[in-house]
């Protein structure tokens, strides 16, 4: 109940104009309909269609003086008239609200799903890495889906729920008795069907976990798909979703048996209980023909929208599982909200002393034994190139994390020109050019690759851009230049034209700091000394940091720390620490040089 009122309380929020017109409509219709069966009866006895009764008293009696008085005869064009006249209102109005429903489920759609992927897209990173890519894509795709396909159902409700109450007012109005007959038959067999309610709540819980699992399944097939097909296990893949989706059929069918199960159910009772109300109503409340052909008619329009309101319960209890976890994703990420303004209006950042690292230290869990970086202390003076290197695990990419503000210290400051970084994170990361081991990049054009990080980049920019990078002739002997497609994750090109033409992107930033996470690792030497080339010539005209694959690649760093277990260890130029053979930077020069070797 908890989560339905906030589900209902978000939908009033956001339009509450058309939420109200919407009711107002909504009663309308209500009592048109009442109208419609209230009159329809009376103006066909009154122009004499049914033969044998009289418009003696009553509502019959009432019309007819009227139409006497406005100088109307009651004949059978007039009655049609009347007739087509309500159902052509009553028609005009429920279009009316239709569109309106589907411009309100839509706005909420909009709303809704806008406002989760803006909570996602601001989260801290530590966050964001701690659930998997499909779990997130499956909340913000399927469940929002079903969240907001919810609203057609929850508004079919309350319409249902607004003209029944309408037409058991009317009910009442002419035989009480009766309609507390049916109307306690219709709680008795409301009550009894609560059980499939609760049932469908579950089933609504076992489809968004199976809908998770395919979406992660497919994902993970897709994200290794050539290793998958390098080692022939297509049939365990496919095997795997095969049983998924098999899981997923049974709960649709068995949820399918339910709400087929309540419709025969409520048709079954309506004939019983209508059946009762009509003996009632002839035997033992003995009611004039009029007023039994208007309870009858009532009846026979009840039963219906009862089942449906029952339907309706059911498909938004199935809905209300999906709602809780696009609630429940969103409130984690802005409760980790990082201190990023939504107004980018900010300049960049030119470093001119430097950043300094005053005893950072981080973990990743709360088990405070397992540092990640500890006791970080050291500065990155602006215009030098400084190298991090180190064993896999020994804090490298950590550290990067931490100075591109990913993560924040859990002990210590970094300042930038002496000022807190995450006081200043914004403008710091529209200040640096990142370029890391896995190159990513668009299924586009070469051209909107580049200007993805810089929109308004002229093209002469963007082959100044390319130039640095080492890649512009490349570039310039394909057949459409700037205009080639790379394909999904630049999957066209070579390992090494797709590392370099993300570095040029990064350059096309101008940036105050480059940063490069292992940019050459997964290259051959002839391009990694491509790129070390370009990087060599950047040196001294902004500051960089590189995280070094081989330690023959930084021979020409300002400084070079090393790091071991989240420690710095040592730390100097590549001659001071090459001096000592006893220290750890001269075992890993040794190791780094080896084929075997990985760190």
């Amino acid at each position: 109940m908890d989560i339905l009122m906030v589900y209902v309380s978000e939908l009033y929020n956001l339009s509450r104009i058309k939420f109200v017109v919407n009711m107002i409509l909504m009663v309308v219709l209500g009592i048109m309909e009442g109208i419609g069966v209230l009159l329809i009866i009376p103006l066909l006895i009154v122009a004499g269609i049914i033969p044998g009764m009289q418009a003696s008293s009553g509502l019959t009696s009432w019309l007819n003086h009227f139409f006497q008085n406005i100088g109307v005869p009651l004949n059978l064009s007039v009655v049609l008239l009347l007739y087509t006249g309500i159902i052509f209102g009553q028609s005009w109005l429920q279009r009316y609200q239709s569109l309106l429903n589907f411009d309100i489920q839509q706005s909420f759609g909009v709303f809704i799903s806008v406002r989760l992927f803006q909570a996602v897209a601001y989260a801290e990173w530590q966050l964001l890495i701690s659930r998997t890519k499909s779990d997130i894509t499956h909340v913000i795709i399927s469940e929002l889906m079903r969240v907001y396909s919810g609203v057609n159902y929850f508004l079919q409700m309350i319409t249902t729920a607004l003209i029944t109450l309408i037409q058991i007012v009317i009910a009442f109005m002419i035989a009480p008795g009766l309609s507390c007959l049916v109307l306690a038959g219709a709680f008795i067999l409301f009550m009894f069907l609560q059980t499939f309610v609760k049932e469908s709540r579950r089933m609504g819980q076992d489809i968004s976990n199976l809908n998770r699992n395919l979406l992660f399944d497919l994902t993970e097939h897709l994200n290794g798909i050539k290793e998958i097909k390098s080692y022939g296990v297509e049939t365990a893949q496919i095997h795997n979703f095969i049983k998924t989706r098999n899981m997923m059929k049974k709960n649709l069918i068995r949820f399918n048996k339910i709400q087929t199960r309540t419709n025969m159910l409520y048709k079954v009772g309506a004939a019983v209980f209508i059946s009762l109300s009509l003996f009632s109503a002839i035997e033992i409340f003995k009611l004039n023909p009029q007023e039994f052909i208007v309870i009858s008619v009532i009846s026979a329009r009840l039963w219906p929208r009862l089942s449906s309101f029952q339907m309706g319960l059911q498909n938004i209890n199935t809905m209300l599982p999906a709602f809780r976890a696009t609630k429940e994703l969103e409130n984690q990420c802005l409760a980790a909200r990082e201190n990023l303004p939504e107004d980018e209006s900010f300049k960049k950042i030119e470093l001119k002393r430097g950043v300094e690292f005053r005893d950072v230290s981080f973990y990743y869990d709360s088990a405070r034994a397992n540092y990640a970086v500890q006791e970080a202390n050291f500065v990155l003076s602006a215009g030098t190139t400084t190298a991090f290197v180190g064993v896999s695990g020994s804090g490298k990419s950590t550290l990067v994390d931490l100075l591109i503000g990913l993560l924040t210290p859990k002990m210590g400051e970094i300042l930038i020109d002496g000022e807190p970084l995450l006081e200043n994170l914004h403008p710091w990361r529209i200040s640096i050019g990142y370029v890391p081991q896995d190159a990513f990049l668009m299924n586009a054009s070469i051209r909107e690759n580049l200007l993805w990080v810089c929109p308004n980049a002229s093209e002469e920019r963007m082959w100044e851009a390319l130039q640095l990078a080492s890649v512009d002739s490349f570039v310039g002997s394909l057949l459409d230049g700037l205009d080639t497609v790379v394909g999904d994750r630049g999957v066209r090109l070579s390992g090494g034209e797709r590392q370099r033409i993300v570095l040029a992107r990064a350059l096309l930033r101008k940036p105050s700091v480059l940063i490069l996470d292992e940019a050459t690792s997964s290259l051959d030497s002839e391009n990694e000394k491509r790129i070390q080339k370009a990087i060599e010539s950047l040196q001294g005209k902004l500051t960089i940091v590189v995280i070094a694959h081989r330690i023959s690649t930084i021979r020409n760093a300002d400084r070079i720390l090393v790091l071991e277990q989240g420690r710095i260890v040592e730390q100097g130029n590549y001659q001071s620490l090459m001096e000592n053979k006893d220290n750890r930077f001269h075992t890993l020069a040794y190791l780094s040089e080896t084929p075997a070797a990985e760190f």
